[in-house]
């Protein structure tokens, strides 16, 4: 749950540091509150709302004397879930994830089971939002490199899509998994393309600072300009913009699960190692026909 790197800091950033942690006013001990729970299973967008009270917070990331926060938690009484605090004191610093309705933890999940339903409901539970029976199962992307665990996706009765990203914790050869939400139902029709249900990631950059391979994974609703979802669609093709190599993934009931590794076959530069080119693509139906365009 802890990510812990010590730093030796000197000069003004130290004196600094000082000010924001030496002279911090004590973080309130509270109890929590009687009955406190993370009703996910209900409608609109929860994961937004600052859910978590700060007694549930100090609990799992408890603060050292003296120490200061960010966010500032003498200051602030509740966080979204997924939110981080970020301690410091004079020479260190840590930072805690307090996960969604529950502490983060690690999956020991035998090789066999680990494309199963039910191992990665244990392995995406891991995240700190349980993968409890609200939320229907809806299937995971082939897995294209035996060394990395698929994306898989969830849904919920009132529409919350869950994009499960599983991953292999090297430490102590457990599993572990982050998730992202979205909602997955007909939304208010926006400007211009619909959103692409993925993320991009450079995962290589050539000696002449182009694109050599990249990863392109989520898992979200598919909807025309109009922002309904497309429950006709079973395939979206996407890219990054610029590229002739476009990689195919399933749409089970208008959510398209994505992972795929793509070498490009374009020369797509790069400003800057941080800079990822938009995506784009197209959502077709059964028959191959052309239902809308996304763009992320």
């Amino acid at each position: 749950m802890k990510q812990r790197t010590v730093r030796v800091l000197a000069g003004t950033f130290a004196a600094v540091l000082c000010l924001a942690g030496c002279g911090a006013p004590p973080i309130p001990q509270e109890k929590v509150p009687e009955g406190w729970t993370l009703d996910v299973h209900q409608p609109g967008e929860w994961w937004m709302r600052p859910l978590i009270p700060r007694s549930v917070i100090v609990q799992r990331c408890a603060p050292r004397p003296g120490w200061g926060s960010a966010p500032d938690l003498t200051k602030v009484t509740a966080l979204p879930p997924g939110s981080d605090v970020e301690f410091t004191s004079f020479v260190d610093e840590y930072r805690c994830d307090i996960g969604w309705s529950e502490a983060r933890s690690r999956a020991k999940v035998a090789p066999a089971q680990q494309s199963t339903e039910a191992g990665l409901r244990r392995i995406c539970s891991t995240s700190g939002l349980p993968m409890d029976a609200g939320w229907r199962f809806l299937g995971q992307a082939p897995n294209t490199r035996s060394d990395y665990l698929a994306t898989a996706a969830f849904i919920d009765d009132h529409g919350t899509v869950v994009a499960c990203l599983p991953g292999y914790d090297l430490a102590d050869e457990g599993m572990d998994a982050s998730v992202e939400l979205s909602v997955g139902a007909d939304i208010a029709a926006g400007s211009g393309n619909p959103s692409c249900p993925a993320t991009a990631h450079i995962t290589g950059i050539t000696d002449d600072r182009a694109v050599g391979e990249y990863r392109l994974r989520g898992a979200g609703a598919v909807r025309d300009d109009g922002g309904r979802v497309l429950t006709q669609a079973t395939t979206v093709r996407i890219g990054l913009v610029g590229d002739a190599v476009t990689s195919s993934h399933r749409v089970v009931d208008g959510v398209a699960i994505v992972d795929a590794w793509v070498t490009p076959r374009a020369a797509i530069q790069l400003d800057d190692a941080d800079d990822v080119p938009a995506i784009e693509g197209q959502i077709l139906d059964g028959n191959g026909k052309l239902l809308a365009i996304c763009r992320q």
